[in-house]
């Protein structure tokens, strides 16, 4: 009985301990969670259109751009298309993380057209035709390039009697 007994107090010690190191555990995520929501900084310009995030570990800078030259882009556009003003956008991103600096910007913007879905495809396919065509969307499709540090998108889709036609760019500054 005396083997039992001692066996007993061993898993009793080992449940003990794991319980105790759950806990400390526990308590170490709340503390650094408490740390951080004290020390991040969220500073907000010029109506909106510009915001900085300081945290303990480092930066964000963000910059919207509500004007944008649909040359910074880099994807051609749909002859006739006509785009829609509200969705021109142009964002920039700056992380830094300790002596690490990160650039990085996103640009977006819709046009339509009433021609058809086949004919804007086919225009695509020729004036981008080593782009990967990654998905089909509702009878339209997405091409995509993924090449030296950014990514140049283009879906086609037909909404309402209308070719809808999504341009994206995102990647370093410079190559938007």
């Amino acid at each position: 009985m005396s083997r039992d007994r001692r066996r007993g107090g061993a898993i009793a010690a080992v449940m003990l301990t794991i319980v105790m190191v759950g806990a400390l555990g526990i308590a170490a995520l709340i503390a650094t969670g408490l740390y951080i929501a004290d020390n991040v900084r969220v500073t907000e310009r010029d109506s909106h259109d510009e915001a900085t995030v300081e945290t303990p570990f480092g930066s964000v800078h963000v910059r919207k751009k509500v004007r944008l030259d649909p040359d910074l882009l880099g994807l051609p556009i749909y002859p006739g298309a006509i785009r829609d003003h509200d969705s021109h956008k142009l964002a920039s991103f700056d992380l830094d993380i300790g002596d690490r600096h990160k650039s990085f910007a996103v640009a977006a913007a819709d046009y339509r057209t009433h021609d058809s879905v086949d004919e804007v495809t086919d225009f695509y396919r020729a004036h981008l035709p080593h782009w990967l065509i990654s998905q089909r969307i509702n009878g339209g499709l997405q091409l995509s390039l993924t090449k030296g540090g950014y990514k140049r998108m283009v879906a086609i889709f037909e909404d309402d009697g209308e070719t809808h036609i999504a341009l994206a760019s995102m990647g370093e500054p410079a190559s938007n």
